[in-house]
């Protein structure tokens, strides 16, 4: 069965209306192995029930598209022969599509055979009806411009792919092609530019007359060259489509320059400020122009560039009324672009500057990080200190509803603010106590809670250790061999360093056990107190002392029991008392650093005062006169 065809446009018709219709449920098992080896031999020889364009894999994929694609481990002059005689036997095959709509071009482009792209771009000019030299041109367009399901290209797949040769010559053949997006908004130029594939961008920007540069979610090779901060690319991108591109947005309007304030790209800054400055005043779907971006992720040397270029563009506000400023102050690393605007008097209307809330860059400064700012607003001559904001607050007031301060932070600047501002202070004043007083209750509560917790774990152990040492006993018991009479008692219990551990560690057992037990009785005698919680503040205190001796005589314990059972290895036992007695020097490191902290000193000093006033109350013997 032939078919013929008067010219190559009928053969392309003939491919696309009868793609549906030729279909097979599986090829010959002879002949698949036949193509992917590239043996024209068994097609020769062979007399087929179909024609060569009904042999059909499941993706109806033809033997032209099995071979290509199986070419992998073979040489191509061999494959090259295989395709031109396949060809020679059905001309229809070199534009007939699988089930994705991929013609042999595709297959062959995407796998980057070079050679066989020439000899099917041939096979497409030489065809016996294309009688002269542009029917022959036009033939091999219609066949580069060819589309899958999802709109690609051969050029696509070659881009994608990172086919340098291929890609040449698909872009020889058709220069005039602008190769629009495909089903994910993809142009080749923008596939090159966002994989970085360097020489293909030169390649398609070079030969190519009029690129599209179209990318997904509004983007443009532009976007995908300041991603990579491609100053090259950048470059010959911006001679190449001119000045327009600079200014495409994306869907959330942002501009290249945006994308490349964002990523503190300097080197393309300089390179989209040198082509078109204008697009400094460009705002995205939020008001945000690239100087509130570079302000606001604290890229201060791009801050610097985008300023030197359109200074003014710093007045420009958000959807918010925010200006550079308030960005500033909002910066993960403020003090640098804060001071950068600070510095240039020429931005002082910027210092009182009010967005919607009627919020200055000082309110925004001190709900943040008023604590840790080293360019502070409040000292700079030209801030106005005292600006209320729509909810009548000045800075102090919105830093007072600040969580990123605690309420000991929150008291000092409460009381500076008494100073500061008199309008709200004798309304907001009883609240603010209140709250302040709420606020101490539950931290103390929740410090109390998570004390008590680990008080009682810390006892538990202690009293576990030092019970555990009493039974085992360093040196061991006297057996029934010895002498009847000492029979089961310790073997160094005339040793003085063991009766020392005797002692210290009853004493460990029986301080940690009094912390166990306070906590026992701690519900009870707080339910039954009117000042519950000072009573349970004294009684964590009290078990905390225990605590702290029980550690310290639980380690003069083990020092005093390692002597007594290494006594005859001098060397041994002085190192392993020294090392022991490392753990008081770190004790008192950890209290003298933190004493303030601990609390130790209000500690020692209450309960001195108390033992003092026991003193004086005690019972004084009656003398008679």
């Amino acid at each position: 069965m032939q078919f013929h065809f008067s010219d190559f446009q009928d053969l392309l018709l003939f491919c696309m209306e009868n793609r549906e219709v030729m279909t097979t449920t599986c090829m010959d098992r002879n002949l698949y192995n036949a193509a992917a080896k590239g043996n024209i031999t068994n097609f020769k020889d062979h007399s087929f029930e179909r024609p060569l364009e009904a042999l059909l894999t499941p993706n109806k994929n033809t033997v032209l598209h099995i071979s290509i694609t199986a070419l992998e481990n073979r040489i191509e002059s061999t494959e090259n022969n295989f395709v031109r005689d396949i060809l020679n036997m059905c001309p229809s095959l070199l534009c007939q599509v699988n089930v994705k709509d991929e013609t042999p071009l595709h297959v062959a482009a995407r796998y980057g055979h070079a050679n066989i792209v020439k000899v099917l771009i041939d096979c497409a000019r030489d065809h016996p009806h294309n009688q002269d030299v542009e029917n022959g041109v036009e033939a091999v367009r219609d066949m580069l411009r060819m589309v899958t399901k999802v709109k690609d290209t051969a050029l696509h797949e070659a881009v994608r792919y990172n086919h340098l040769e291929v890609t040449k010559l698909l872009i020889k053949e058709d220069p005039d092609f602008s190769y629009t997006v495909n089903d994910v908004g993809e142009t080749p130029l923008y596939i090159a530019t966002e994989r970085n594939y360097e020489e293909l961008v030169k390649e398609i920007l070079h030969n190519c007359k009029s690129p599209a540069y179209d990318g997904p979610l509004g983007r443009t090779a532009l976007h995908a060259a300041i991603i990579w901060d491609n100053r090259e690319a950048t470059d010959k991108i911006l001679k190449k489509i001119g000045g327009a591109i600079t200014k495409k947005a994306d869907q959330e309007g942002w501009t290249p320059l945006h994308l490349a304030a964002y990523l503190d790209q300097s080197n393309s800054t300089e390179l989209l400020l040198g082509h078109d400055s204008q697009v400094a005043y460009m705002k995205n779907k939020e008001g945000r122009t690239p100087v509130h971006i570079a302000a606001h992720r604290a890229n201060e040397r791009l801050m610097k560039m985008i300023i030197d270029r359109c200074p003014d563009c710093c007045e420009l506000v958000d959807n918010r009324g925010w200006n550079a400023l308030h960005f500033a102050v909002e910066a993960n690393r403020p003090d640098s672009v804060v001071g950068l605007i600070l510095e240039n008097s020429s931005f002082s209307n910027l210092l009182n500057e009010k967005d919607d809330e009627g919020n200055t860059p000082l309110h925004h400064q001190y709900s943040l990080y008023f604590k840790y700012a080293k360019k502070n607003l409040m000292d700079h001559p030209r801030v106005d200190k005292m600006a209320f904001n729509k909810n009548n607050h000045n800075a102090y007031q919105v830093t007072l509803t600040s969580d990123k301060l605690s309420t000991k932070e929150k008291m000092k600047i409460w009381l500076k603010s008494r100073r500061h501002s008199r309008r709200v202070f004798v309304e907001h004043e009883p609240k603010f106590r209140e709250d302040l007083r709420k606020d101490l209750k539950r931290r103390r509560k929740e410090y109390l809670d998570e004390a008590a917790e680990t008080h009682l774990v810390v006892a538990a152990l202690i009293t576990t250790v030092t019970f555990a040492a009493a039974i085992t006993m360093p040196g061991g018991f006297v057996g029934t061999g010895g002498d009847p009479h000492y029979e089961g008692s310790a073997i160094l219990r005339r040793n003085v360093a063991f009766k020392v551990f005797i002692i210290t560690d009853a004493i460990s057992l029986v301080l940690s056990s009094s912390a166990v037990a306070t906590h026992l009785f701690l519900p009870v005698l707080v339910i039954w107190n009117s000042e519950s919680d000072k009573t349970r503040q004294a009684l964590l205190e009290l078990a905390y002392g225990f605590i702290l001796m029980a550690m310290g005589a639980m380690v003069l314990a083990f020092i005093t029991g390692a002597y007594a059972v290494l006594a005859h290895s001098l060397d041994l036992a002085i190192t392993t008392c020294v090392i022991g007695s490392f753990s008081f020097l770190i004790i008192s490191f950890i209290c003298g650093m933190y004493n303030k902290d601990l609390g130790i000193d209000a500690f020692i000093s209450r309960k001195y005062k108390r033992l003092k006033r026991c003193i004086k109350s005690w019972p004084r013997p009656f003398r008679a006169v």
